[in-house]
This record gives structure tokens, C-alpha cells and sequence, in this order.
């Protein structure tokens, strides 16, 4: 079989492709988590519009100050454009603790909420914002779309004055 440089080009690049999408499947559908900014998915043009198609744009995740009447006040987690009935796991990486591990992580699902694209979440963290106390802003919050293998962006929240996560 003869075929000309085209055909055998062609033939090459369909393989890369195959390959590529086959290998972004299996990623995604590890049980381990990636490191933050990395994700299975983003390494191949196939699951690049796979991520596209699931919810329109990155995920996106921010915090607030959680009221109180008594003086002690809380952080809330909130995201849009996660994967619809997905679960989303909430991480808290430390400044001042081990690079790349999370020291408190919590799970949630992110469901449709009204005026918010893709899967979205309201969460209260059970975590004090120590920002209402004087404290800078010491921890990156991160929340991770397990369905899609992507992270969102960093959230800088003040954690310090929360003796659970020195101990």
C-alpha cells in the first residue's frame, strides 16, 4: 500500500486525535484530584469543548461574610457554572501550611439556582472570617468541579483566627 505524504499526514493526525481524546476520558474520570490550575480535561482539544458544552465558561466561586447579631461572623462559599447535579469539593490551601494541600475541605452539589449559569452553590463553610477581626487574608479557597476535572478561580480569604485548622 502506497499511500502519498497527505493520506499518511492525515493518517497520523487522526491517530494524535484518538489518542488525545481517549486519554482525556480516562483522566477525567480519575478518583484522585489534580493539582489546582491543572486539569485532565484542558490538556486535549477534545475535552477542551467538552468543558465548553458542559456549562458555557469556567467555573467561578466567591465568598462573603456570613452576618451575625452576636459579633462572630462566618465565611459562605458561593459558585455558578459548575456541572448541573455534579458534586464540587470546597478547599482551603493554607499559606502557612503544606504547598498543594488542602488543610479543610467540604463537598457540595451544585444544582440550578435562578439568574446563575451551569450548577451553582450556596454554602456555609462553618469557617470564621477573620477579616471581621483584623486579620489579612491568609488562605486561597479553590473549588473543584469533580465531573469536568477543573478548578475554579482562587478565592483569598482570612482564616488565621481559626484554632481547628492549626490543630
Amino acid at each position: 500500500m502506497n499511500l502519498s505524504h497527505t493520506s499518511r499526514t492525515a493518517a497520523v493526525v487522526a491517530a494524535a486525535t484518538a489518542i488525545a481524546t481517549l486519554t482525556g476520558t480516562y483522566a477525567s474520570a480519575s478518583a484522585s484530584a489534580p493539582a489546582p490550575g491543572q486539569s485532565a480535561l484542558s490538556r486535549s482539544a477534545a475535552g477542551q469543548s467538552v468543558q465548553a458544552q458542559a456549562y458555557g465558561s469556567a467555573p467561578y466561586a466567591w465568598a462573603t461574610r456570613r452576618g451575625s447579631t452576636v459579633g462572630i461572623y462566618g465565611i459562605d462559599m458561593h459558585g455558578q457554572s459548575f456541572t448541573i447535579g455534579g458534586t464540587v469539593r470546597m478547599a482551603l490551601f493554607s499559606d502557612s501550611g503544606p504547598r498543594g494541600i488542602p488543610v479543610w475541605t467540604k463537598d457540595a452539589v451544585a444544582r440550578r439556582i435562578t439568574g446563575r449559569p451551569g450548577g451553582a452553590f450556596d454554602v456555609r463553610t462553618g469557617l470564621l472570617d477573620c477579616t471581621a477581626y483584623g486579620y489579612a487574608k491568609d488562605s486561597t479557597m479553590m473549588v473543584w468541579d469533580i465531573a469536568t476535572d477543573t478548578w475554579s478561580n482562587k478565592v483569598r480569604v482570612s482564616t488565621s483566627c481559626n484554632d481547628s485548622l492549626t490543630r
